[in-house]
């Protein structure tokens, strides 16, 4: 019987998190190696594979790029080489292998579709996209709380994730599921899931994972301005309303908005997250040298003897 996949997009800050977790609890497999949970970021577990997010993150230093890339849109990748999608197809061998029903999870996929699509369709799986989407306000304001993130910027972001997560699927098979649907009525959205991908989400675990706890931003609390909140706000219901006529006007848009950047503003914005992934490759290229191994027994002597001397 061939495997089925279902793999959560949708920006950081949307409900990933829950939804990946509520697949779990029900008996989708989400990797052999996942982040443990954080408090106060993720109290109930991130549900994304370690390997799945450094891979992520090492194609975005490819790019030069990274996920909090507010100019994503003005250069989205738009394909990549025989190597790295070897690469993508052994990470897939290694961690998901053998389930009958996996789920991958790492909101960094939705950018990175141009990669992940293909080598996904050589996959030897059934592949479904679940589309986890947020009130935009709520998700700014999420990131501001968490990475001080401007409202501008977080509203970027959302608008960057979701528009080449919505356009890159539109001919696969997909869901698109609301977040405050998902916590009103988890029930409601497992059956959803089950129907349109022929599974079965319903008779398996203990009980929901989803609490109404999870939501801790509300879009009515949160302060709307300017054009980028109207843009954000339109995508959200034309993406709810399943209108890719009008998500393709919007993002068109969007193109618009970005090319009447300052061009000083987008170079350094280039260039700042040029230099972030370089220096992030020389420290990881220190810290995993024999030199930087060499000196550990050592620090560790130097923390005993200033915990000695305190």
């Amino acid at each position: 019987m061939e495997a089925k996949a279902i793999i959560v997009i949708g920006m950081h800050r949307s409900g990933t998190s829950a939804l990946s977790g509520e697949l779990a609890q029900f008996g989708v497999f989400m990797g052999k190696h996942l982040f443990k949970a954080q408090a106060g970021v993720n109290d109930k577990g991130f549900w994304e594979n370690a390997h799945l997010v450094d891979f992520n993150d090492q194609l975005f230093d490819e790019l030069g790029s990274s996920w909090e890339d507010p100019c994503y849109c003005l250069h989205p990748a738009r394909s990549f080489s025989e190597a790295w999608q070897q690469r993508a197809l052994q990470l897939i061998e290694q961690e998901y292998a053998g389930s009958a029903v996996w789920g991958m999870k790492d909101p960094r996929v939705s950018v990175l579709l141009p990669l992940w699509r293909p080598v996904l369709e050589r996959s030897p799986a059934q592949i479904n996209y679940l589309l986890m989407i947020r009130n935009p306000v709520e998700v700014a304001g999420s990131l501001a709380k968490r990475d001080g993130f401007s409202q501008a910027k977080g509203l970027m972001l959302w608008l960057n994730y979701n528009f080449l997560a919505y356009r890159e699927t539109n001919q696969s098979s997909r869901l698109v599921v609301d977040f405050a649907d998902l916590l009103a009525s988890p029930e409601t959205v497992r059956r959803q899931i089950s129907e349109r991908f022929e599974l079965d989400l319903t008779t398996q675990g203990s009980g929901s994972f989803i609490e109404q706890k999870l939501r801790r931003n509300v879009a009515s609390a949160v302060h709307r301005e300017g054009e980028l909140a109207r843009l954000a706000e339109q995508t959200y219901q034309a993406i709810l309303a399943g209108d890719p006529d009008l998500v393709e006007q919007l993002y068109q848009q969007y193109q618009q908005y970005l090319s009447q950047l300052d061009p000083v503003l987008v170079e350094h914005i280039l260039r700042l997250q040029r230099s972030e992934s370089d220096y992030r490759n020389l420290f990881e290229s220190a810290y995993r040298s024999f030199t930087w191994k060499l000196s550990w027994p050592l620090r560790t002597l130097e923390k005993r003897l200033t915990k000695a001397l305190s």
